[in-house]
């Protein structure tokens, strides 16, 4: 990832009203060790004497960082914010809202939660509740089916536990939330940072846990900061520079420290439901539907429809403009959101649902159509790794990402340690696929440039980009912010233009019939 992606980010402990301490503070240090991207503020924002932030809002004097803040976790406090979906309070300070995902345009994510775990008579202004964790919870892995974490936490009050397991024994005591301790089980932190308790705080670090055998352990490091201008000199600003999860190599995500410890949480916070008690049994969290929806009913046995396959060439929902060739059995296609300009994908032309089940007639295209790609990359020394992911597909598709034939010899390897990050081991295929993947079978597929192959057939959950992820590794492309497809895509007109700039290169290598 580029250095200019990482963000440069300050956290401060309570401030209540102690604003020109803060500010001044901040804006030496931005001269000394800066500049810092933005400010993040938790515990108690506002104080009993809150003049000095007038200066800010008359514009009489500046903040010179985007500062964000949380919510009150006082009463007397609510009257001093706008309303709970958050807004600015005055130039480059902005109150964040009640929860949520704030996603910067770097790709760095701040999980947010302002106040503190909601008691009977308490106003919802100041609180958060069983559905606020929940709400933000699903938010944080809304259509993220390969979900890593979040690089931020920012609560007021401190999650209940997070001592547990600490060697160190810290002997003070605070006011913990069990419903904090289930969010941040949830939405793995990368930092987890809070106040109020005027108490400077560094966890070592803990690994995160999971309920799935094939989910991604990073580890959390969870800081609490005194308040700001406390007489005692506790340490109430954290700086720290890091790169957003999603474009972070996994092989740093995963990483241990000598210092790191197990999860201080119980098991029993993997549970899908806060207000749960543990030893009620429930599904992990990427099951997101409530009870009623989980009951089982009867269904008909549902007829394909081959028009609204997206990849059956005869459907009408297609993208007939990035097909390079089309035989009588395989058509070759860009993939959308491509590694490279040239990645490609191969398709049956009629509906089949993965590799495994394909006719001798429609393999012996398929080789042809191979072997195509592989003359096609020869022209700039590179060679293709071709990879098929049967697994929450609907049409087969092997894909096809060129490499340098130099990067070549790196590519087993770097796919067996990358799965072994996902708990997954890639076995050497020496039989026929279809031998050890009868239809119906779950399955990765990889055939490496020296025609070795590889193969992983899926018991649960599995990384839907994990094909492109280790293409995309610093030992083979190093280009790691392109492993999600999404975060690649064209807009139709580029499609258009790039499907026939690629068309035009491959034309003297096409199949002929």
């Amino acid at each position: 990832m580029a250095s200019q992606d990482k963000q440069k980010v300050l956290i401060a402990g309570d401030v209540e009203g102690n604003f020109k301490v803060l500010f001044s503070r901040v804006e030496a240090i931005s001269k000394k060790n800066g500049p810092f991207d933005l400010l993040l503020c938790v515990g108690n924002f506002f104080g009993a004497k809150n003049t000095d932030l007038e200066a800010y809002k008359a514009a009489t004097k500046s903040i010179n960082i985007p500062t964000y803040i949380i919510g009150p976790t006082k009463e007397e406090d609510i009257k001093y914010y706008p309303d709970a979906n958050g807004g600015d309070i005055c130039n480059n300070l902005t109150y964040l809202g009640k929860y949520g995902l704030f996603t910067l345009s770097s790709g760095l994510k701040i999980a947010y939660l302002s106040g503190v775990q909601k008691n009977a008579n308490d106003p919802k202004e100041c609180t958060f509740d069983e559905k606020d964790v929940t709400a933000l919870r699903n938010s944080c892995l809304k259509s993220c089916p390969s979900f890593r974490g979040v690089d931020i936490l920012l609560t007021s009050q401190w999650p209940e536990g997070v001592t547990n397991l600490d060697e160190n024994k810290p002997k003070f005591e605070y006011n913990g939330s069990r419903l904090v301790s289930w969010l941040a089980t949830h939405i793995k932190p990368r930092y987890h940072a809070c106040g109020l308790e005027n108490i400077h705080y560094e966890r070592p670090p803990y690994r995160n846990q999971n309920e799935s055998a094939d989910g991604i352990d990073i580890a959390t490091r969870f800081i609490a900061l005194a308040k700001v201008a406390n007489a005692e000199k506790k340490k109430w600003l954290y700086a720290l520079n890091l790169n957003p999860v999603d474009k972070t190599r996994m092989s740093e995500l995963v990483m241990k420290t000598t210092d790191e410890t197990p999860s201080p949480y119980p098991a029993s916070m993997l549970q899908n439901n806060p207000g749960k008690k543990s030893e009620e049994k429930s599904q992990y969290f990427y099951d997101m539907e409530s009870r009623d929806e989980k009951k089982k009913v009867k269904r008909q046995k549902m007829e394909f429809d081959q028009n609204k396959c997206w990849f059956c060439l005869s459907s009408e929902d297609v993208s007939k403009h990035l097909v390079i060739s089309i035989g009588k059995e395989i058509y070759l296609a860009l993939a959308k959101g491509g590694v490279v300009d040239d990645h490609f994908l191969l398709l049956p032309v009629a509906h089949h649902q993965c590799l495994s089940v394909l006719s001798d007639t429609i393999k012996q295209e398929l080789k042809l159509y191979k072997d195509a790609i592989r003359k096609y990359y020869a022209l700039n020394d590179r060679v293709p790794v071709f990879f098929e992911r049967n697994f929450k597909t609907s049409h087969c598709q092997l894909q096809a990402v060129p490499v340098h034939k130099n990067q070549a010899p790196s590519l087993k390897e770097t796919f067996q340690e990358i799965a072994g990050i996902y708990h997954i081991k890639m076995r050497e295929l020496d039989v026929e696929l279809h031998e050890v993947a009868p239809a119906g079978t779950l399955y990765f597929y990889v055939e490496l440039p020296d025609g070795e192959r590889l193969f992983y057939k899926i018991k649960k959950d599995f990384p839907l980009q994990f094909g492109r992820e280790v293409v995309c590794s610093d030992r083979i492309l190093d280009i790691p912010d392109r492993f999600d497809w999404k975060d690649c895509q064209l807009s139709r007109e580029q499609e258009y233009v790039l499907s026939e700039k690629i068309k035009a290169k491959f034309q003297p290598f096409d199949v002929k019939f």
